[in-house]
């Protein structure tokens, strides 16, 4: 068990099971920041061989690896005297498993630093070896699916949610929603893939975001689509467990009846930081704004984090719950994406 305790934030986890636990002065109360991040979101590099028409990454075969010593210095930076070290990471690209040294910066990772590692994957490029490591030192594995992508079939899904499942690995489903996928996420919700996806677990539903090779033409707009997901989200028929990523909280806890002690609204640059494989630290990974953007080859973290990102969360503070005040869920909800205000979805429920 890992505990921190400084004043107006407390912090308790369980890193073999990844359930955390974070309070302010009192269990009532609710800390603005972390002293120190609990999580970095890493990109180890930014190749991959898909070319999925939606990664918001512009991900290719002309990507660039992060070197082990890079990573190694990372993590350095990410430990602190006073505060100790984040306590998972985040591992992205690109594709991972297509990094030549992907196994040892999961070893690295757990071993040399105590981290718990995840990552993300397309789901093809699995092998017995980087299997082995998955288990040995990670704590989750995402595999990114939804029902228009080429990378795998129904049954090929099916296949490698049997074989992660006997390995003891577990996994979830990414699956990005956006208005081409809001139909057959509704039709998740109802049930109709409970048999490919039921050795997963769970499915995590992430918001489609116009950046990269993403454009703006599938962003969700349908008001009568998103209403039926809502409902749907409220009274499900699958036997999936379900899961969401900060950017859809705000419309979560809007329209919804999911309890709002349970979820929480964006963490980045409060409670979480990304790096990416050039070594550039942002609030997170869809920072589009230069002046929230600072390299660890120029400044040490701990300036970053408690001195920098100070601007952007006083942005935050001051502009991104314009038009909110009339929310009930507002003292709970960071309001509108500070980079993308086509994600902003509560204006149409």
């Amino acid at each position: 068990m890992i505990r921190k305790h400084f004043k107006g934030y407390n912090f308790v986890c369980i890193p073999e099971t990844g359930v955390t636990f974070r309070w302010g002065d009192s269990i009532a109360e609710d800390p603005y920041m972390a002293p120190w991040p609990e999580l970095a979101d890493i990109s180890i590099s930014n190749y991959c061989t898909n070319g999925c028409e939606y990664c918001y990454r512009a991900s290719n075969e002309e990507g660039i690896f992060m070197t082990v010593a890079d990573y190694k210095f990372i993590l350095g930076q990410l430990t602190s005297k006073e505060y100790g070290s984040i306590f998972q990471v985040a591992l992205g690209g690109g594709e991972p498993l297509l990094h030549p040294d992907f196994n040892e910066i999961l070893h690295v990772t757990r071993e040399e630093y105590g981290i718990i590692p995840n990552y993300t994957t397309c789901g093809k490029y699995f092998n017995q070896k980087n299997m082995e490591a998955s288990k040995k030192y990670c704590g989750a594995v995402a595999v990114s699916w939804d029902p228009y992508r080429d990378n795998l079939s129904l049954e090929e899904l099916r296949e490698l949610g049997v074989q992660l499942k006997e390995e003891k690995i577990r996994t979830n489903i990414h699956y990005v929603i956006s208005e081409r996928t809001l139909i057959e996420a509704i039709k998740l919700l109802k049930g109709k893939y409970d048999e490919y996806l039921k050795d997963f677990n769970s499915v995590i539903f992430l918001t489609y975001k116009a950046a990269g090779r993403a454009d703006k033409s599938d962003v969700i707009k349908s008001q009568k689509n998103l209403r039926e997901f809502l409902d749907m989200v409220d009274a499900p028929l699958t036997k999936l467990k379900l899961g969401f990523d900060a950017c859809f909280v705000p419309v979560l806890m809007k329209a919804t009846g999911v309890d709002t002690d349970l979820v929480d609204s964006c963490e980045c640059g409060f409670f979480s930081v990304y790096v990416s494989e050039s070594m550039e630290v942002m609030p997170c990974s869809f920072c589009n704004n230069s002046n929230f953007t600072y390299n660890l080859k120029d400044l040490c973290f701990k300036d970053i984090w408690q001195k920098h990102f100070s601007a952007y969360r006083s942005y935050i503070n001051d502009n991104c719950k314009t038009g909110c005040a009339e929310c009930d869920e507002r003292s709970g909800c960071r309001g509108k994406c500070p980079f993308y205000n086509d994600i902003y979805l509560c204006n149409l429920v």
